[in-house]
């Protein structure tokens, strides 16, 4: 990794001017920002959206800040064949069940599993989704709060005229700094909102938590076997019949939250920060759910 010259913190300046408009598509390209609105939606067991919020991120003028861009870079260079199935796997963008409807499904593997009455099904899905839907709250209230830079954006700027490697949307290789791009398919590289906190994690955390309350273990038991080639690096032949276990739900929810690093979509803290703030949501969903389906007020 090159060393980066005291100007590094003006460079790092210029990338607030892009926080605004963070989702870039491609090169020259940018999308506004989506799901601002939801940090003033009616939550079903938070006193408020910013009930749970996390101290602010790092300065983007911050050393620590700086270190975890180098993070990103490195951890996206080093990436083996089970981190890239776990990038893709997780990644759950445009026309996909999204990480919400992700943990639906994990809930629907659950209740076969456990052969669920129709009763327990209405309570799990009933805490479930809630608290998940207070999650989106929570998480996007931060992302509005905090406005944080994308790593792409910030590592572009941060990188900008120095020689790194990345990948290249073919194979990683050494790039210009300015060029790098996030594991993602090519149509949608980052999404178009702040980075701070992370949604994956923040979704992830939070469903993790109930299905754990509800069921009273963490135990899941559910895995992913990749069927062939990866939509990202279609060459990479190995990727085939790579399998994701979670002996957990916390595993899932954990990994969820890594695939994110593995994917160049966020940086440590915004993943560590989201899986903490889910994990408060969701415990908190699940005893106003519970309160419900018992009659107390």
């Amino acid at each position: 990794m090159p060393t980066l010259s005291v100007n590094w913190a003006q460079a790092a300046l210029e990338a607030v001017r892009h926080i605004g408009v963070v989702g870039v598509v491609g090169v020259g390209a940018e999308r506004n920002r989506i799901g601002p609105q939801w940090a003033g939606v009616k939550p079903f067991a938070l006193a408020s959206a910013g009930q749970f919020r996390p101290s602010a991120p790092l300065p983007i003028t911050s050393q620590g800040f700086l270190d975890q861009a180098k993070h990103v870079v490195a951890v996206q260079d080093g990436l083996n064949v089970r981190q890239k199935v776990t990038a893709e796997y997780w990644a759950d963008g445009p026309s996909s069940e999204l990480p919400p409807g992700h943990w639906e499904l994990f809930a629907a593997i659950v209740s076969a599993r456990d052969s669920h009455t129709l009763e327990q099904d209405v309570k799990m899905f009933f805490a479930l989704a809630n608290a998940i839907h207070d999650a989106a709250i929570a998480v996007w209230e931060c992302k509005r709060h905090d406005d944080h830079v994308r790593p792409v954006t910030a590592i572009r700027h941060l990188f900008r005229g120095k020689r790194i490697r990345g990948w290249t949307g073919t194979t990683e290789a050494t790039i210009d700094g300015e060029a790098w791009r996030p594991y993602q398919v090519s149509t949608f590289p980052t999404p178009p909102f702040p980075e701070f906190v992370s949604g994956h994690s923040g979704f992830s955390a939070a469903a993790a938590e109930v299905l754990r309350r509800y069921t009273g273990s963490d135990a899941f038991g559910g895995s992913y076997t990749q069927p062939g080639p990866l939509r990202v690096e279609p060459g990479l032949a190995s990727a085939a019949g790579t399998t994701l276990s979670w002996r957990t739900f916390s595993a899932a929810a954990d990994e969820a939250g890594e695939s994110r690093l593995y994917g160049g979509i966020h940086f440590y803290e915004g993943n560590a920060a989201g899986l903490a703030l889910g994990r408060k949501v969701g415990a908190l969903a699940f005893e106003r759910a519970q309160a419900h389906w018992s009659g107390r007020p």
